[in-house]
Protein backbone atom coordinates (compact mmCIF):
# COMPACT_ATOMS: atom_id res chain seq x y z
CA UNK A 1 0.00 0.00 0.00
CA UNK A 2 2.85 2.43 0.84
CA UNK A 3 4.57 1.72 -2.49
CA UNK A 4 1.31 2.38 -4.28
CA UNK A 5 0.79 5.70 -2.50
CA UNK A 6 4.28 7.02 -3.31
CA UNK A 7 3.75 6.07 -6.97
CA UNK A 8 0.48 7.99 -7.03
CA UNK A 9 1.95 11.06 -5.36
CA UNK A 10 4.38 11.57 -8.21
CA UNK A 11 1.69 10.91 -10.80
CA UNK A 12 -1.25 12.92 -9.53
CA UNK A 13 0.43 16.06 -8.24
CA UNK A 14 -0.35 17.84 -11.52
CA UNK A 15 -4.12 17.83 -11.07
CA UNK A 16 -5.88 20.55 -13.09
CA UNK A 17 -8.68 21.44 -10.67
CA UNK A 18 -9.58 25.15 -10.50
CA UNK A 19 -10.25 24.58 -6.78
CA UNK A 20 -6.96 22.77 -6.15
CA UNK A 21 -5.53 25.37 -3.74
CA UNK A 22 -8.82 25.73 -1.87
CA UNK A 23 -9.25 21.96 -1.52
CA UNK A 24 -5.67 21.65 -0.23
CA UNK A 25 -6.42 24.33 2.37
CA UNK A 26 -9.68 22.61 3.39
CA UNK A 27 -8.00 19.19 3.72
CA UNK A 28 -5.26 20.78 5.91
CA UNK A 29 -7.99 22.51 7.88
CA UNK A 30 -9.69 19.21 8.65
CA UNK A 31 -6.44 17.65 9.87
CA UNK A 32 -5.66 20.73 12.00
CA UNK A 33 -9.11 20.65 13.65
CA UNK A 34 -8.54 17.01 14.57
CA UNK A 35 -5.09 17.62 16.06
CA UNK A 36 -6.26 20.37 18.39
CA UNK A 37 -8.95 18.21 19.96
CA UNK A 38 -8.46 16.47 23.28
CA UNK A 39 -10.09 13.16 24.13
CA UNK A 40 -13.48 14.35 25.44
CA UNK A 41 -16.64 15.25 23.52
CA UNK A 42 -16.18 18.11 21.09
CA UNK A 43 -17.33 21.60 22.08
CA UNK A 44 -20.14 23.09 19.99
CA UNK A 45 -17.95 25.73 18.33
CA UNK A 46 -15.48 23.02 17.22
CA UNK A 47 -18.32 20.91 15.83
CA UNK A 48 -19.68 23.93 13.91
CA UNK A 49 -16.22 24.64 12.45
CA UNK A 50 -15.90 21.01 11.34
CA UNK A 51 -19.36 21.05 9.73
CA UNK A 52 -18.51 24.32 7.98
CA UNK A 53 -15.32 22.89 6.47
CA UNK A 54 -17.06 19.66 5.40
CA UNK A 55 -19.87 21.75 3.87
CA UNK A 56 -17.38 23.78 1.80
CA UNK A 57 -15.73 20.61 0.47
CA UNK A 58 -19.13 19.08 -0.30
CA UNK A 59 -20.23 22.16 -2.29
CA UNK A 60 -17.15 21.90 -4.52
CA UNK A 61 -17.36 18.13 -4.98
CA UNK A 62 -21.10 18.21 -5.74
CA UNK A 63 -20.12 19.73 -9.11
CA UNK A 64 -18.87 16.20 -9.96
CA UNK A 65 -15.65 17.34 -11.58
CA UNK A 66 -13.12 14.47 -11.50
CA UNK A 67 -10.16 16.88 -11.23
CA UNK A 68 -11.66 18.30 -8.00
CA UNK A 69 -12.20 14.82 -6.59
CA UNK A 70 -8.60 13.82 -7.32
CA UNK A 71 -7.24 17.13 -5.98
CA UNK A 72 -9.02 16.59 -2.64
CA UNK A 73 -7.77 13.01 -2.39
CA UNK A 74 -4.17 13.98 -3.28
CA UNK A 75 -4.30 16.76 -0.66
CA UNK A 76 -4.96 14.08 1.96
CA UNK A 77 -8.71 14.60 2.10
CA UNK A 78 -9.66 10.93 2.46
CA UNK A 79 -7.04 10.44 5.18
CA UNK A 80 -8.51 13.41 7.08
CA UNK A 81 -12.01 11.93 6.74
CA UNK A 82 -10.69 8.61 8.07
CA UNK A 83 -9.38 10.39 11.18
CA UNK A 84 -12.80 11.96 11.75
CA UNK A 85 -14.62 8.65 11.32
CA UNK A 86 -12.18 6.86 13.63
CA UNK A 87 -13.84 8.42 16.68
CA UNK A 88 -16.66 5.89 16.20
CA UNK A 89 -14.48 2.91 17.07
CA UNK A 90 -14.47 3.28 20.90
CA UNK A 91 -18.30 3.35 20.85
CA UNK A 92 -19.09 -0.21 21.87
CA UNK A 93 -22.76 -0.03 22.72
CA UNK A 94 -25.90 1.76 21.66
CA UNK A 95 -25.90 4.19 24.60
CA UNK A 96 -22.32 5.46 24.40
CA UNK A 97 -22.12 9.09 23.28
CA UNK A 98 -19.78 9.62 20.33
CA UNK A 99 -17.12 12.36 20.70
CA UNK A 100 -18.24 13.88 17.41
CA UNK A 101 -22.04 14.15 16.94
CA UNK A 102 -23.63 11.63 14.52
CA UNK A 103 -24.75 14.46 12.18
CA UNK A 104 -21.12 15.55 11.65
CA UNK A 105 -20.02 11.96 11.09
CA UNK A 106 -22.74 11.65 8.44
CA UNK A 107 -21.44 14.85 6.82
CA UNK A 108 -17.95 13.30 6.74
CA UNK A 109 -19.17 10.07 5.13
CA UNK A 110 -21.15 12.14 2.61
CA UNK A 111 -17.95 13.98 1.59
CA UNK A 112 -16.17 10.60 1.35
CA UNK A 113 -18.93 9.45 -0.99
CA UNK A 114 -18.68 12.63 -3.13
CA UNK A 115 -14.89 12.12 -3.35
CA UNK A 116 -15.30 8.59 -4.74
CA UNK A 117 -18.50 8.82 -6.79
CA UNK A 118 -17.76 7.89 -10.44
CA UNK A 119 -14.06 8.63 -9.90
CA UNK A 120 -12.07 5.53 -10.83
CA UNK A 121 -8.74 7.07 -9.72
CA UNK A 122 -9.98 7.65 -6.18
CA UNK A 123 -11.75 4.28 -5.96
CA UNK A 124 -8.57 2.54 -7.11
CA UNK A 125 -6.70 4.50 -4.45
CA UNK A 126 -9.21 3.39 -1.81
CA UNK A 127 -8.67 -0.24 -2.89
CA UNK A 128 -4.87 -0.27 -3.16
CA UNK A 129 -4.01 2.03 -0.25
CA UNK A 130 -6.09 -0.12 2.08
CA UNK A 131 -8.60 2.62 2.90
CA UNK A 132 -11.28 0.11 1.86
CA UNK A 133 -10.30 -2.13 4.80
CA UNK A 134 -10.83 0.80 7.15
CA UNK A 135 -14.32 1.34 5.69
CA UNK A 136 -15.16 -2.36 6.05
CA UNK A 137 -13.89 -2.48 9.64
CA UNK A 138 -15.93 0.59 10.48
CA UNK A 139 -19.00 -0.92 8.84
CA UNK A 140 -18.68 -4.20 10.74
CA UNK A 141 -18.09 -2.19 13.94
CA UNK A 142 -21.35 -0.28 13.42
CA UNK A 143 -23.26 -3.47 12.63
CA UNK A 144 -21.79 -5.25 15.67
CA UNK A 145 -23.04 -2.46 17.95
CA UNK A 146 -26.61 -2.84 16.66
CA UNK A 147 -26.95 -6.48 15.56
CA UNK A 148 -26.38 -8.98 18.40
CA UNK A 149 -24.76 -12.35 17.67
CA UNK A 150 -27.67 -14.79 17.54
CA UNK A 151 -28.30 -18.28 16.34
CA UNK A 152 -29.99 -18.46 12.97
CA UNK A 153 -33.41 -19.34 14.38
CA UNK A 154 -33.88 -15.87 15.87
CA UNK A 155 -31.49 -13.87 13.68
CA UNK A 156 -32.83 -10.37 13.13
CA UNK A 157 -35.35 -10.36 15.96
CA UNK A 158 -33.19 -8.31 18.31
CA UNK A 159 -31.58 -6.04 15.75
CA UNK A 160 -31.64 -2.47 17.08
CA UNK A 161 -33.57 -0.25 14.67
CA UNK A 162 -31.01 2.54 15.18
CA UNK A 163 -28.83 0.65 12.70
CA UNK A 164 -30.95 2.24 9.96
CA UNK A 165 -29.82 5.74 10.98
CA UNK A 166 -27.39 7.68 8.81
CA UNK A 167 -23.83 6.56 9.49
CA UNK A 168 -24.19 2.83 8.75
CA UNK A 169 -26.21 3.65 5.63
CA UNK A 170 -23.50 6.12 4.56
CA UNK A 171 -20.81 3.46 4.96
CA UNK A 172 -22.86 0.98 2.92
CA UNK A 173 -23.37 3.61 0.23
CA UNK A 174 -19.66 4.51 -0.03
CA UNK A 175 -18.68 0.82 -0.14
CA UNK A 176 -21.27 0.12 -2.88
CA UNK A 177 -20.08 3.19 -4.83
CA UNK A 178 -16.42 2.10 -4.63
CA UNK A 179 -17.25 -1.49 -5.65
CA UNK A 180 -19.43 -0.29 -8.53
CA UNK A 181 -16.72 2.02 -9.79
CA UNK A 182 -14.05 -0.70 -9.56
CA UNK A 183 -16.28 -3.01 -11.62
CA UNK A 184 -16.77 -0.38 -14.32
CA UNK A 185 -13.05 0.44 -14.52
CA UNK A 186 -11.26 -2.86 -14.11
CA UNK A 187 -7.76 -2.89 -15.61
CA UNK A 188 -8.97 -5.15 -18.40
CA UNK A 189 -9.37 -4.63 -22.11
CA UNK A 190 -11.48 -1.52 -22.58
CA UNK A 191 -10.80 0.54 -19.48
CA UNK A 192 -7.81 2.83 -19.22
CA UNK A 193 -5.17 1.61 -16.78
CA UNK A 194 -4.45 4.16 -14.08
CA UNK A 195 -0.81 3.40 -13.33
CA UNK A 196 1.88 4.78 -15.66
CA UNK A 197 2.85 2.83 -18.77
CA UNK A 198 5.54 0.25 -18.00
CA UNK A 199 8.10 -1.04 -20.48
CA UNK A 200 7.74 -4.62 -21.75
CA UNK A 201 10.86 -5.66 -19.84
CA UNK A 202 9.41 -4.43 -16.56
CA UNK A 203 6.08 -6.04 -17.40
CA UNK A 204 7.73 -9.45 -17.44
CA UNK A 205 9.17 -9.07 -13.97
CA UNK A 206 6.10 -7.49 -12.34
CA UNK A 207 2.66 -9.04 -12.02
CA UNK A 208 0.27 -7.38 -14.44
CA UNK A 209 -2.05 -4.67 -13.25
CA UNK A 210 -5.00 -6.99 -13.85
CA UNK A 211 -3.43 -9.69 -11.65
CA UNK A 212 -2.68 -7.19 -8.88
CA UNK A 213 -6.27 -5.94 -9.02
CA UNK A 214 -7.68 -9.48 -9.01
CA UNK A 215 -5.68 -10.69 -6.03
CA UNK A 216 -6.40 -7.47 -4.12
CA UNK A 217 -10.15 -7.78 -4.67
CA UNK A 218 -10.10 -11.49 -3.85
CA UNK A 219 -8.34 -10.77 -0.55
CA UNK A 220 -10.81 -7.99 0.19
CA UNK A 221 -13.89 -10.16 -0.40
CA UNK A 222 -12.39 -13.01 1.68
CA UNK A 223 -11.71 -10.53 4.47
CA UNK A 224 -15.24 -9.11 4.36
CA UNK A 225 -16.74 -12.62 4.48
CA UNK A 226 -14.43 -13.69 7.33
CA UNK A 227 -15.25 -10.71 9.56
CA UNK A 228 -18.90 -11.77 9.33
CA UNK A 229 -20.37 -8.95 7.24
CA UNK A 230 -22.84 -11.24 5.42
CA UNK A 231 -24.27 -12.56 8.72
CA UNK A 232 -24.62 -9.07 10.17
CA UNK A 233 -26.36 -7.76 7.05
CA UNK A 234 -28.61 -10.81 7.15
CA UNK A 235 -29.60 -9.82 10.71
CA UNK A 236 -30.57 -6.37 9.37
CA UNK A 237 -32.55 -7.73 6.41
CA UNK A 238 -34.42 -10.26 8.56
CA UNK A 239 -35.38 -7.57 11.08
CA UNK A 240 -37.52 -5.86 8.43
CA UNK A 241 -41.00 -7.35 8.75
CA UNK A 242 -43.19 -4.89 6.89
CA UNK A 243 -43.52 -1.97 4.46
CA UNK A 244 -40.86 0.75 4.13
CA UNK A 245 -42.95 3.35 2.27
CA UNK A 246 -43.13 5.50 5.40
CA UNK A 247 -39.53 4.75 6.43
CA UNK A 248 -37.21 6.39 3.90
CA UNK A 249 -34.18 5.79 6.18
CA UNK A 250 -34.81 2.04 6.33
CA UNK A 251 -35.47 1.93 2.58
CA UNK A 252 -32.20 3.74 1.83
CA UNK A 253 -30.28 1.38 4.12
CA UNK A 254 -31.77 -1.69 2.41
CA UNK A 255 -31.08 -0.25 -1.02
CA UNK A 256 -27.38 0.35 -0.32
CA UNK A 257 -26.94 -2.93 1.59
CA UNK A 258 -28.33 -4.87 -1.40
CA UNK A 259 -26.18 -2.66 -3.67
CA UNK A 260 -23.08 -3.67 -1.71
CA UNK A 261 -23.93 -7.40 -2.03
CA UNK A 262 -24.49 -6.90 -5.77
CA UNK A 263 -21.08 -5.21 -6.05
CA UNK A 264 -19.38 -8.03 -4.14
CA UNK A 265 -20.93 -10.73 -6.34
CA UNK A 266 -20.09 -8.91 -9.56
CA UNK A 267 -16.48 -8.29 -8.49
CA UNK A 268 -16.17 -11.88 -7.28
CA UNK A 269 -17.35 -13.18 -10.67
CA UNK A 270 -14.82 -10.93 -12.37
CA UNK A 271 -11.75 -11.85 -10.35
CA UNK A 272 -12.03 -15.52 -9.44
CA UNK A 273 -10.65 -16.61 -12.81
CA UNK A 274 -13.93 -18.11 -13.96
CA UNK A 275 -14.40 -18.57 -17.66
CA UNK A 276 -16.92 -16.03 -18.89
CA UNK A 277 -19.75 -18.50 -19.22
CA UNK A 278 -22.38 -18.53 -16.50
CA UNK A 279 -23.10 -22.15 -17.48
CA UNK A 280 -19.52 -23.35 -16.95
CA UNK A 281 -19.63 -25.95 -14.17
CA UNK A 282 -16.06 -25.33 -13.10
CA UNK A 283 -17.00 -23.09 -10.17
CA UNK A 284 -14.36 -22.17 -7.65
CA UNK A 285 -14.88 -19.35 -5.23
CA UNK A 286 -11.92 -19.19 -2.85
CA UNK A 287 -13.36 -16.05 -1.21
CA UNK A 288 -16.12 -17.96 0.59
CA UNK A 289 -18.73 -15.44 -0.60
CA UNK A 290 -20.89 -18.02 -2.38
CA UNK A 291 -20.90 -20.30 0.67
CA UNK A 292 -21.80 -17.42 3.01
CA UNK A 293 -24.70 -16.32 0.80
CA UNK A 294 -25.91 -19.92 0.51
CA UNK A 295 -25.78 -20.45 4.26
CA UNK A 296 -27.91 -17.33 4.85
CA UNK A 297 -30.44 -17.87 2.00
CA UNK A 298 -29.06 -14.90 0.04
CA UNK A 299 -28.40 -12.92 3.25
CA UNK A 300 -32.13 -12.79 3.97
CA UNK A 301 -32.75 -10.39 1.07
CA UNK A 302 -35.52 -12.49 -0.51
CA UNK A 303 -37.29 -12.71 2.85
CA UNK A 304 -36.94 -8.94 3.35
CA UNK A 305 -38.27 -8.16 -0.14
CA UNK A 306 -41.31 -10.36 0.45
CA UNK A 307 -42.10 -8.61 3.74
CA UNK A 308 -41.60 -5.16 2.22
CA UNK A 309 -43.91 -5.92 -0.72
CA UNK A 310 -46.60 -7.93 1.04
CA UNK A 311 -46.56 -6.59 4.58
CA UNK A 312 -46.61 -10.11 6.00
CA UNK A 313 -43.97 -12.77 6.59
CA UNK A 314 -43.05 -15.74 4.42
CA UNK A 315 -44.07 -18.14 7.20
CA UNK A 316 -47.60 -16.72 7.19
CA UNK A 317 -48.49 -15.97 3.55
CA UNK A 318 -52.21 -15.82 4.40
CA UNK A 319 -51.76 -12.40 6.00
CA UNK A 320 -50.12 -10.86 2.96
CA UNK A 321 -51.92 -8.81 0.38
CA UNK A 322 -50.40 -7.94 -3.01
CA UNK A 323 -50.66 -4.30 -4.00
CA UNK A 324 -51.36 -2.93 -7.46
CA UNK A 325 -48.44 -0.53 -7.33
CA UNK A 326 -45.62 0.46 -4.99
CA UNK A 327 -44.06 3.69 -3.74
CA UNK A 328 -40.72 4.83 -5.16
CA UNK A 329 -38.82 3.85 -1.96
CA UNK A 330 -40.05 0.29 -2.29
CA UNK A 331 -39.33 0.13 -6.02
CA UNK A 332 -35.70 1.16 -5.41
CA UNK A 333 -35.28 -1.57 -2.77
CA UNK A 334 -36.76 -4.10 -5.23
CA UNK A 335 -34.44 -3.02 -8.08
CA UNK A 336 -31.31 -3.32 -5.93
CA UNK A 337 -32.45 -6.68 -4.47
CA UNK A 338 -33.05 -8.14 -7.94
CA UNK A 339 -29.71 -6.82 -9.20
CA UNK A 340 -28.12 -8.68 -6.33
CA UNK A 341 -30.05 -11.89 -7.16
CA UNK A 342 -29.00 -11.65 -10.81
CA UNK A 343 -25.34 -11.07 -9.94
CA UNK A 344 -25.39 -14.06 -7.59
CA UNK A 345 -27.06 -16.19 -10.28
CA UNK A 346 -24.19 -15.29 -12.63
CA UNK A 347 -21.67 -16.19 -9.93
CA UNK A 348 -23.21 -19.57 -9.10
CA UNK A 349 -26.34 -20.49 -11.05
CA UNK A 350 -27.00 -23.92 -9.43
CA UNK A 351 -26.71 -22.37 -5.96
CA UNK A 352 -29.12 -19.57 -6.89
CA UNK A 353 -31.64 -22.00 -8.38
CA UNK A 354 -31.55 -24.35 -5.40
CA UNK A 355 -31.84 -21.56 -2.78
CA UNK A 356 -34.71 -19.75 -4.50
CA UNK A 357 -36.32 -23.01 -5.68
CA UNK A 358 -36.50 -24.41 -2.14
CA UNK A 359 -39.88 -24.94 -0.52
CA UNK A 360 -41.22 -21.71 0.96
CA UNK A 361 -38.77 -19.42 -0.80
CA UNK A 362 -39.93 -20.52 -4.27
CA UNK A 363 -43.48 -19.49 -3.38
CA UNK A 364 -42.21 -16.15 -2.09
CA UNK A 365 -40.18 -15.65 -5.28
CA UNK A 366 -43.23 -16.39 -7.43
CA UNK A 367 -45.33 -13.88 -5.48
CA UNK A 368 -42.58 -11.25 -5.74
CA UNK A 369 -42.09 -11.73 -9.50
CA UNK A 370 -45.83 -11.73 -10.17
CA UNK A 371 -46.48 -8.66 -8.06
CA UNK A 372 -43.60 -6.64 -9.54
CA UNK A 373 -44.70 -7.56 -13.08
CA UNK A 374 -48.15 -6.33 -12.06
CA UNK A 375 -46.67 -3.06 -10.79
CA UNK A 376 -44.82 -2.56 -14.09
CA UNK A 377 -48.06 -3.01 -16.03
CA UNK A 378 -49.53 0.03 -14.18
CA UNK A 379 -46.42 2.17 -13.78
CA UNK A 380 -43.66 2.49 -16.35
CA UNK A 381 -40.41 1.33 -14.72
CA UNK A 382 -38.09 -0.27 -17.25
CA UNK A 383 -35.14 -0.81 -14.92
CA UNK A 384 -37.29 -2.84 -12.50
CA UNK A 385 -39.11 -4.76 -15.23
CA UNK A 386 -35.87 -5.82 -16.92
CA UNK A 387 -34.33 -7.08 -13.66
CA UNK A 388 -37.48 -9.16 -12.98
CA UNK A 389 -37.45 -10.62 -16.52
CA UNK A 390 -33.75 -11.56 -16.31
CA UNK A 391 -34.23 -13.04 -12.83
CA UNK A 392 -37.13 -15.28 -13.92
CA UNK A 393 -34.88 -16.52 -16.74
CA UNK A 394 -32.04 -17.42 -14.36
CA UNK A 395 -34.53 -19.08 -12.01
CA UNK A 396 -35.92 -21.39 -14.71
CA UNK A 397 -33.06 -22.02 -17.16
CA UNK A 398 -32.44 -25.79 -17.52
CA UNK A 399 -34.39 -26.34 -14.27
CA UNK A 400 -37.65 -28.31 -14.80
CA UNK A 401 -38.88 -27.91 -11.19
CA UNK A 402 -38.52 -24.14 -11.26
CA UNK A 403 -40.19 -24.01 -14.69
CA UNK A 404 -43.29 -25.49 -13.02
CA UNK A 405 -43.27 -22.76 -10.36
CA UNK A 406 -43.62 -19.92 -12.89
CA UNK A 407 -46.70 -21.49 -14.50
CA UNK A 408 -48.49 -22.35 -11.25
CA UNK A 409 -50.45 -20.20 -8.83
CA UNK A 410 -53.07 -17.51 -9.29
CA UNK A 411 -53.89 -16.49 -12.87
CA UNK A 412 -52.40 -14.72 -14.70
CA UNK A 413 -49.28 -16.66 -13.68
CA UNK A 414 -45.74 -15.26 -13.92
CA UNK A 415 -45.32 -16.96 -17.30
CA UNK A 416 -48.61 -15.54 -18.59
CA UNK A 417 -47.66 -12.06 -17.39
CA UNK A 418 -44.37 -12.30 -19.32
CA UNK A 419 -46.30 -13.34 -22.44
CA UNK A 420 -48.68 -10.40 -21.98
CA UNK A 421 -46.05 -7.67 -21.84
CA UNK A 422 -46.61 -4.68 -24.17
CA UNK A 423 -46.23 -5.25 -27.91
CA UNK A 424 -42.81 -3.50 -28.03
CA UNK A 425 -41.28 -6.46 -26.17
CA UNK A 426 -42.16 -8.62 -29.18
CA UNK A 427 -41.25 -6.06 -31.87
CA UNK A 428 -38.45 -3.73 -30.73
CA UNK A 429 -35.05 -5.50 -31.05
CA UNK A 430 -33.71 -3.83 -27.87
CA UNK A 431 -36.63 -5.13 -25.78
CA UNK A 432 -36.86 -8.51 -27.55
CA UNK A 433 -33.27 -9.08 -26.38
CA UNK A 434 -34.44 -8.62 -22.78
CA UNK A 435 -37.57 -10.79 -22.91
CA UNK A 436 -36.98 -13.66 -25.35
CA UNK A 437 -34.04 -15.36 -23.56
CA UNK A 438 -36.20 -15.61 -20.42
CA UNK A 439 -39.15 -17.05 -22.36
CA UNK A 440 -36.80 -19.58 -23.94
CA UNK A 441 -35.41 -20.48 -20.48
CA UNK A 442 -38.87 -20.81 -18.93
CA UNK A 443 -40.31 -23.01 -21.69
CA UNK A 444 -37.45 -25.06 -23.19
CA UNK A 445 -38.19 -28.79 -22.98
CA UNK A 446 -41.38 -28.10 -21.02
CA UNK A 447 -44.44 -28.94 -23.09
CA UNK A 448 -46.96 -27.48 -20.67
CA UNK A 449 -45.17 -24.11 -20.56
CA UNK A 450 -44.81 -24.12 -24.33
CA UNK A 451 -48.57 -24.62 -24.75
CA UNK A 452 -49.23 -21.63 -22.43
CA UNK A 453 -46.74 -19.62 -24.48
CA UNK A 454 -48.44 -20.55 -27.75
CA UNK A 455 -51.77 -19.19 -26.50
CA UNK A 456 -50.16 -15.75 -26.38
CA UNK A 457 -47.56 -15.76 -29.19
CA UNK A 458 -46.00 -17.80 -31.96
CA UNK A 459 -43.08 -19.96 -30.81
CA UNK A 460 -41.52 -19.51 -34.26
CA UNK A 461 -40.49 -16.02 -33.06
CA UNK A 462 -38.29 -17.64 -30.40
CA UNK A 463 -36.80 -20.11 -32.89
CA UNK A 464 -35.96 -17.24 -35.27
CA UNK A 465 -34.43 -15.26 -32.39
CA UNK A 466 -32.10 -18.17 -31.54
CA UNK A 467 -31.18 -18.60 -35.19
CA UNK A 468 -30.34 -14.90 -35.57
CA UNK A 469 -28.05 -15.08 -32.56
CA UNK A 470 -26.35 -18.25 -33.77
CA UNK A 471 -25.63 -16.60 -37.12
CA UNK A 472 -24.25 -13.32 -35.76
CA UNK A 473 -20.45 -13.34 -36.06
CA UNK A 474 -18.85 -13.68 -32.65
CA UNK A 475 -22.08 -14.83 -31.01
CA UNK A 476 -21.73 -18.42 -32.11
CA UNK A 477 -18.64 -18.71 -29.98
CA UNK A 478 -18.88 -16.07 -27.29
CA UNK A 479 -16.27 -17.67 -25.09
CA UNK A 480 -13.61 -17.37 -27.74
CA UNK A 481 -13.45 -13.60 -27.57
CA UNK A 482 -14.42 -12.92 -23.97
CA UNK A 483 -11.26 -12.85 -21.84
CA UNK A 484 -11.25 -15.28 -18.93
CA UNK A 485 -12.80 -13.81 -15.83
CA UNK A 486 -14.12 -10.76 -17.64
CA UNK A 487 -16.75 -8.81 -15.79
CA UNK A 488 -20.33 -8.96 -17.01
CA UNK A 489 -21.22 -5.45 -18.15
CA UNK A 490 -24.77 -4.14 -18.00
CA UNK A 491 -25.30 -5.01 -21.67
CA UNK A 492 -23.37 -8.30 -21.67
CA UNK A 493 -25.71 -9.86 -19.19
CA UNK A 494 -28.63 -9.51 -21.59
CA UNK A 495 -26.86 -11.56 -24.28
CA UNK A 496 -28.43 -14.92 -25.09
CA UNK A 497 -25.15 -16.76 -24.39
CA UNK A 498 -25.25 -15.48 -20.80
CA UNK A 499 -28.87 -16.51 -20.28
CA UNK A 500 -29.26 -19.82 -22.08
CA UNK A 501 -26.49 -22.41 -22.60
CA UNK A 502 -25.03 -22.28 -26.08
CA UNK A 503 -24.77 -26.03 -26.48
CA UNK A 504 -28.58 -26.23 -26.28
CA UNK A 505 -29.31 -23.49 -28.85
CA UNK A 506 -29.94 -25.81 -31.78
CA UNK A 507 -32.10 -28.20 -29.74
CA UNK A 508 -34.10 -25.27 -28.40
CA UNK A 509 -34.58 -23.89 -31.91
CA UNK A 510 -35.99 -27.26 -33.04
CA UNK A 511 -38.18 -27.50 -29.92
CA UNK A 512 -39.82 -24.12 -30.59
CA UNK A 513 -40.27 -24.84 -34.31
CA UNK A 514 -42.05 -28.12 -33.68
CA UNK A 515 -45.86 -27.90 -33.86
CA UNK A 516 -47.54 -29.56 -30.89
CA UNK A 517 -50.62 -31.68 -31.60
CA UNK A 518 -53.66 -29.98 -30.16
Amino acid sequence: AKEYESLLETKNSGSDSPYKAKLQRLAKDLLKQLQVQDSGSWANNKVSALDRTLGEVARILEKENVADQIAFQVAGGLTALEHILQVVVPVTNVNTVSRIPPKSLCNAINVYNLTCNNCSENCTDVLFSNKITFLMDLLIHQLTVYVPDENNAILGRNTNKQVFEGLTTGLLKVSAVVFGCLIANRPDGNSQPITPKISTQEMKSKPSQGDAFNSRVQDLISYVVNIGLIDKLCGCFLSVQGPVDENPKTATFLQHAAGLLHGMCTLCFAVTGRSHSIFDNNRQDPTGLTAALQATDLAGVLHMLYCVLFHGTISDPGTSSPKESYAQNTVQVAIQSLRFFNSFAALDLPAFQSIVGAEGLSLAFRHIASSLLGHCSHVSCESLLHEVIVCVGYFTVTHPDNQVIVQSGRHPTVLQKLCQLPFQYFSDPRLIKVLFPSLIAACYNNLQNKIILEQEMSCVLLATFIQDFAQTPGQADTQSYQPKGKCLGSQDYLELANRFPQQAWEEARQFFLKKEKK
